[in-house]
């Protein structure tokens, strides 16, 4: 039969989330063990194939992170990942467990075919990846070869071990670490072994979401450059129509009248459009300095300040005031509209499912690998102050047009070009 495939290892963590038998490329495994250590957060399954030629093949697959497996299991991993993100220098209780599932596994195996050549895997997804890693390290070489996805990395405790047993080098010839974009799953730790950046289907495509926030951001922007256009005329005095005051005007009445309306919604709109109107020629009346044409109740929606300007200053101060507002109100949401697209990239690239896609199921290789050399964690980013320099790049990216990593018309159709300036802006991140 051969190697495992890369693919393969991909499955086994697809259909250990699923808590399905083997099927489709790996119909030729049956399951032998499994094992949950519901206080640790430990779950793991080893599938085994024998060959004809009196060899076989071991895949010890550890679970990542699923909170649909009951309470204790989903509240061991939580303490898992909060430990992780800690980078501990100690061992801990879940590896503990993981080895101790693997060496009695091993050991039954050889008692119960003792006369199959048996070649040992470890796969993992997510914290199933760390897992993977660490046993490894730890009975190293009893493990032939680890593959893990999207994996957090290694902590401290493991990293020095590894270091202290073997080169690089060695490392990268026995474990394959394959990774989408980077996002705070897959850089919370550094990591070790051959590292592989995954092209997967979803990266080059225009879908809804991407669609969306890429009109939005253009919206956001033209409206902070229509205000800052509004602004400049009214200080040069080429423009008193003060659209900015209509449109407030406009919205408020037309809300508040909708809003407290329970029933015949068209009437009522049309009667808020009718009003809203009346408000609008009020208040341009005013902001124009048309004497004549608005009483002292006219005069109140300007209030009592602006009432009294003249025109010019009234210009100056409503304009300046709308264009301040609409800038930040632009960047703030410019700034939800990123964070909230990176927490539904980060959602649905780091299922296992999505990585299947990276992967051609004939030939079991990667359909777009990218070789690695350095990849970004947590505490090289807070080193090298990037949390403050990428709050202010995605602040400027709201108010400037074309920026390569910016949600916008320019990348509407550029959504790979896009994630790749954003991955290059990180610390640390560096391909072959």
């Amino acid at each position: 039969m051969g190697d495992v495939t890369d693919y393969q290892f991909a499955y086994f963590n697809n259909i250990i989330y699923n808590e399905q038998d083997p099927d489709g490329p790996v119909s030729d495994f049956d399951v032998f063990s499994e094992s949950g250590r519901l206080e640790s957060g430990l779950a793991a399954t080893t599938y085994i194939r024998e060959d004809q030629d009196g060899k076989g093949a071991v895949v010890l697959t550890f679970l990542g992170t699923d909170t649909s497996k009951g309470t204790k299991l989903v509240k061991g991993q939580m303490k898992t990942n909060f430990q992780l993100s800690q980078d501990p220098d100690e061992d801990m209780q879940i590896v503990k467990d993981a080895v101790g599932y693997v060496r009695d596994t091993i050991t039954d195996l050889k008692k119960q075919k003792s006369d199959v050549d048996w070649t040992f895997y470890t796969t993992g997804h997510s914290m199933g990846g760390f897992l993977a890693t660490a046993v490894a390290v730890v009975l190293d070489p009893e493990i032939t070869k680890v593959v893990t996805f999207d994996s957090p990395g290694l902590p401290k405790f493991w990293r020095e071990t590894a270091q202290k047993m073997h080169d690089d080098s060695y490392w990268r010839e026995h474990i394959l670490d394959y990774l989408t974009f980077p996002n705070p799953i897959n850089t919370t730790l550094p990591h070790i072994g051959h590292l592989v950046r995954l092209e997967l289907h979803t990266h080059g495509a225009a879908t809804p979401a991407h669609v969306i926030r890429c009109i939005l951001g253009t919206a956001l922007r033209a409206a902070v450059w229509g205000s800052a256009l509004n602004w400049g005329l009214a200080l040069a005095g080429k423009s008193r129509s003060f659209w900015a005051t209509k449109a407030v005007a406009v919205s408020v009445r037309t809300s508040k009248k909708l809003f407290t309306s329970r029933f015949n919604l068209r009437k009522t709109f049309r009667e808020a459009k009718a009003a809203s109107k009346e408000d609008s020629e009020k208040l341009d009346a005013v902001s124009n300095g048309k004497s004549g044409k608005s009483s002292e109740k006219d005069k109140k929606a300007l209030g009592p300040i602006l009432s009294r300007l003249p025109p010019s200053l009234r210009a100056a101060a409503i304009t300046t005031s709308w264009a301040f507002t609409t800038a930040l109100i632009s960047s703030v949401s410019y700034v939800s509209t990123r964070t909230s697209g990176a927490i539904n990239d980060t959602q649905q690239e780091h299922m296992i499912v999505s990585i299947l896609s990276g992967f051609d199921e004939e030939s079991g290789d990667a359909l777009q690998p990218v070789e690695v050399l350095q990849w970004p964690y947590h505490e090289l980013l807070v080193r090298e102050g990037f949390t403050k320099a990428h709050s202010r790049r995605v602040a400027v990216e709201g108010l400037l047009p074309m920026q390569p990593a910016a949600y916008g018309v320019h990348n509407l159709l550029r959504r790979k070009q896009l994630l790749l300036a954003r991955a290059h802006s990180l610390p640390g991140y560096k391909e072959a």
